[in-house]
Formats: structure tokens, sequence, C-alpha cells
């Protein structure tokens, strides 16, 4: 048995064979390496393709928020750079100052014990200080303007430079007064044509011998057409002779005479002695304004006079005395408590003046008139002998009081202006119904036009128009376009930071045009006499939608690159707004299908 039992010398040939099963491991544990190998390299790609994004996407962040902030920064400097001069807020100031000061005084005299008096005096005390130092800041304008304006006129180029930016801003501040006389001018021109045209030619045609009661008067229609007719050829004279562009160019040629040695006042105010320019006193009040102020109020009261030709009705009136009083106010003093007392009960017959009405009105209008003409009367007399006022002073405080006399009396007899003559006449005319009382109306509405457009060209022109005219002439228009320049550089380091051509183009519309624009739209505004308060709101609105289109420029100009044609962009978002506006257009359709199944 032993012996027919074969051996093997391999010992292990029983085992089953590994070497195809150790081939086959090799293999899966390759397969299972590259199968490894392969997300590990797909992570690292992914990570930085995201890293880069997140870089990009930050670079852009910054630029955003870089940009946010230089033109939220840059907008409230030039807002404190111009300061609160020229505009309503400014005389709102002034008033609650004059106010506060008076108070003080008052305050002053009484020795208060109490806290809460005490509290009281201490919290206007500040109130006025802070007021100082919000007008004294109107005063960064006048060294920024005077300054510069001395350096570029120092070399030929930067001269010149500096004369083409004034006439540059000259033009587009005459045209923006110039728009508001225009419109003026075609009311009228529209209510005179119609006059002479047709309703004078119509009642020609009428017995003339008929009589009309015209301002308690009986007069024959005759009479009364030609005193239609007077009126109208004085309305659109007074208009002319004043008011048109021939007449304004004059008045012009006088103001450029006024202000001719302004610059040359205001370096004696500041640096006319050693210590002028620390003196406190001089930055109390916006040097510009306050120095050209006797040549505004001279060609305030030349403007006034010849508006009363135009229009010279008792609420134009009222609110011109009160506007001269309350500049009259404004310079009081506050230890002047005798004028003060005065101008309390002027204020009180002001105001029985503006409401007198009734069967016995003009009587009654007259009487008040002679009252306050006599309190006016005696405040100048007092001022006479008062010390404490300058001949500067006295004489700007006397023009303001003989405005406020010559504007009441100006409502007796024949004083009214062309436009209230002419509707007084067409009342008579309407009355015998010789007008329609529709007709009447028409005329009425395009009077309130005429005065209400005459009211706010004048008020341009003696106010807002005169200062940028002034702080023309002390060299604001080269600082206002080198401030459009500022973000020019800066828009200029943002693109070059672009670390190739699309991060260059993409800066240009995401941050320099909306930043350029913004501040251009800013400075455009000041040129064009809005107030600071409104052209801060209308260059921060520019700004927005600026930045919002330059973002949807870039996002179509990166669709641009990744897909090289424009057609295909183009498409792309009409597709988008397509489908946006579809679910709308389909509201309006439903009910018209849903009727139509009805049926």
């Amino acid at each position: 048995m032993v012996q027919n039992v074969q051996t093997n010398s391999n010992i292990f040939s029983s085992f089953p064979d590994y070497s195809s099963l150790n081939q086959s491991y090799s293999a899966v544990a390759a397969s299972s390496v590259e199968s490894i190998k392969t997300p590990v390299v797909s992570i690292d790609k992914v990570e930085l393709e995201a890293s880069q994004k997140k870089k990009k996407r930050r670079k852009i962040l910054f630029g955003s928020t870089l940009a946010s902030t230089i033109l939220t920064a840059g907008l409230a400097s030039l807002l404190i750079a111009k300061g609160v001069h020229g505009s309503a807020f400014k005389n709102k100031l002034n008033q609650y100052k004059a106010q506060l000061a008076q108070d003080l005084h008052e305050a002053g005299q009484v020795k208060a014990k109490d806290i809460p008096t005490k509290v009281a005096y201490h919290t206007k005390k500040g109130a006025k200080k802070a007021l100082d130092i919000m007008q004294a800041s109107s005063n960064i304008t006048t060294f920024k303007d005077w300054g510069s304006d001395q350096l570029l006129r120092t070399n030929k180029v930067t001269r010149t430079f500096a004369d083409k930016c004034t006439s540059f801003f000259k033009r587009i501040v005459d045209g923006t007064l110039g728009k508001k006389y225009n419109k003026v001018e075609g009311r009228i021109k529209d209510l005179t044509s119609l006059l002479k045209q047709y309703d004078i030619k119509t009642l020609r045609a009428l017995d003339q011998a008929q009589t009309v009661q015209i301002k308690g008067k009986t007069l024959t229609l005759g009479q009364c057409l030609d005193m239609l007719e007077k009126q109208t050829t004085r309305l659109d004279d007074a208009f002319g002779n004043n008011f048109s562009i021939g007449a304004r160019k004059l008045r012009d040629k006088k103001r450029t005479r006024m202000l001719a040695d302004l610059p040359q006042k205001i370096k004696e105010r500041f640096f006319g002695t050693k210590t002028s320019l620390f003196n406190l006193e001089n930055y109390k009040t916006y040097a510009t304004e306050d120095i050209a102020k006797p040549a505004q109020e001279e060609l305030r009261r030349e403007i006034l006079r010849a508006k009363k030709e135009v229009t010279n009705n008792i609420p134009s009136i009222t609110e011109q005395v009160k506007s001269s009083l309350s500049s009259f106010s404004g310079i009081i003093r506050p230890n002047d408590s005798a004028t003060r007392t005065s101008v309390q009960a002027l204020k009180t017959q002001l105001e029985v003046f503006r409401t007198c009405s009734g069967a016995n009105e003009a009587q009654l209008r007259n009487e008040i008139s002679a009252q306050i003409a006599a309190t006016v009367d005696d405040i100048i007399t007092g001022l006479a002998k008062n010390q404490s006022y300058d001949a500067t002073e006295q004489k700007l405080m006397r023009g303001f009081l003989d405005e406020i006399k010559e504007g009441v009396l100006s409502t007796s007899g024949d004083s009214k202006g062309a436009l209230e003559e002419i509707l007084t006449i067409l009342n008579g005319l309407k009355a015998q119904n010789l007008i329609s009382a529709d007709t009447c109306k028409n005329y009425g509405k395009m009077a309130k036009q005429i005065t209400k457009g005459m009211k706010d060209a004048t008020e341009l022109e003696m106010g807002e128009y005169f200062l940028k005219q002034a702080e023309l002439k002390v060299g604001s228009a080269p600082n206002d376009v080198i401030s459009v320049l500022f973000p020019v550089g800066v828009g200029a380091a943002a693109i070059a930071k672009g670390d190739n051509k699309d991060e260059k183009i993409s800066a240009t519309l995401t941050t320099v045009i909306p930043l350029v624009g913004t501040f251009a739209t800013f400075v455009y505004g000041t040129v064009k006499m809005l107030s600071g308060a409104k052209n801060l709101i209308f260059s921060g609105v520019s700004g927005l939608a600026l930045s919002a289109l330059g973002n949807y420029a870039d996002k179509l100009y990166k669709k641009y690159k990744d897909s090289g044609s424009i057609t295909n962009v183009v498409k792309e978002e009409y597709d988008k707004l397509w489908t946006g506006l579809e679910p709308q257009i389909k509201q309006f359709e439903e009910p018209e299908t849903k009727k139509g199944k009805s049926k």
C-alpha cells in the first residue's frame, strides 16, 4: 500500500495556485489606487477654483465697498465744503440763531438761581455755538475758492484753464435763469395775444357807448377797452424793458462791475492785518455772501421795483414785506431791545394788513398801511440815534425798512401791477355779461401762472443766482472741475490694480463710471443752483442708478467673453425678460379667454 503512493517533490502542490489570484489582486489594487487618486486631484482643482473665485469676489466686494465709501465721503465733503449758505435752510438757521442770541441776552440780564433756567440757558448757549460753527463752515468755500484762484492766476496756462471753467459755468447759470424768464415771457405773450386778437377785437364790434362799472367808476365800453389795451401794452413793455434777455444782460454788466473788487475785499478781510486771520468775528458769516450783500440788496430793490410793474398783488406784497422784515431782524443786535420791541409791533400790524377783507377792505388796508409806515418811521428815527451799528449796517437796515414802507403803501390808488389791472377790467366786463365767466376764469389761471413764474424767477435772480455769480468771481468754477477730476484719479488707480484687461474693464464699469458720474452730477447740481439737500439726493440717486447700470453692463460683458457672440447674449437677455413678463401678460389674457369659453 505504501509503495503504490506517489509522492510530489513540491509539498505546496496540493494548495491552490495563488499566482493568478495575486495578479488579479494587483490589478484590482492598482485600479483602486487610480480611483482614489482621481478624486484627490479633482478635489484640489475644485478647491483651487473656489479659492480663486473667493479671492475675485473679495476683490470685487472690496472695490465696490471702496467705491461706495469714496462716493459717500466725497459727497459729504463736497456738501460740507459748500457750507449752509444760499438756501432756505440757511435762512432758517439765521432766524433761529437771531432768536437764540436774543434769548441769551435777555436771560443774561437776570441772574437765575433755579436749575431748570440754568440748564435752558446753557443748552441755548451750546446750540448757538453749534450754529456759529455750521455757519463758519461756509468759509471753507471762501478759502478754497480764493486761494486756488490766486494760485491758478500765477501763470498763463492755469489762468486760461480757470477762465474757461468760469465762462463755461457762467453759461450754465445764465441758462438756468434764462429758462425761468423765458417761460414767463411765453405765458405773457399768450395772454396778451389772446386779449388783443380775440376778446378786445370782438368787444370792439359791440355798442361802445354802453356803460361798465370799473373800480367804482362808470365808464363806457369804449373807454374800458382803451384801458384794457393800455394795460396790455404796459404788461408787454414792463416785462420787455426789465426782464427780457437784453435787460438781463444790462443788469449782468452792472452786477459784474459791482463784484469786480470782491476777491480783493476777501483778502483784506482775512489777511488785511496780522490778527485778521485769527479774528473769530470774520468767520461768523459766509464771507463771500457777506461782503457782496450791499450790492445784492441794491440789485434786489431794482428787481422788485421792476416786478411791481408786471404784477403787484396783496399776497406777493405781503411775502416780500415779510422777507424784508426777516432780513432786517437778522441784523438787529441782541442788546437792542427797543428796536426788537418795535419789530414785534410791526409784525402784528403786518398780520392785520395780510388778513384785511370784506366790503371795507380797501379802507381798512389804507388805515393799517398808514400805521405800518408810522412804525417804520419811528424805527428809522431810533436807528439814527443808535451808535451800535456802523454805516454799512445802517444803510442795509434803512434799505429793508424802506422796502417795507414802500410795499404796504403800494396797495393804494392806481399802483397795481399791469396784470392785476387787466384782471380788474375783465371782472368788470364779466359783471356786465360782456365776457363769459369761463373766459374770465381762464385769464385768471393764466395770470396765476405768470405771477408764480415771476416770483420764482425774480427770487432766483435776487438770491441763488447772485450768490453763484459772486462765487464764480472768487474762483469756484475751477475748484468744482477739480472736484470731478478727483474720482477720475481714484478710478484710474482702481483700473491700474486690475490683473488683466477683463478686470480693468470690470473696474471701469462698476467703479469708475459711477464715481465720476455721481461727482459730476453733484457739481452740475451746484451750478444749476440746487439747494444742498436736493443736490445730495439728486446726486445719490444718480450714483445708485449708474452703479446698477455699470454692474449690469459688467455682467453682459462677462457673458459675451464666455460665449464670444453678442447675438447669443442679447437673445439670452431677451428670453429672460420675456420669461419674466409672460406671466403678467397671461393675467390680462385669461379673462378674455374665459369670456370666449362662456359664450
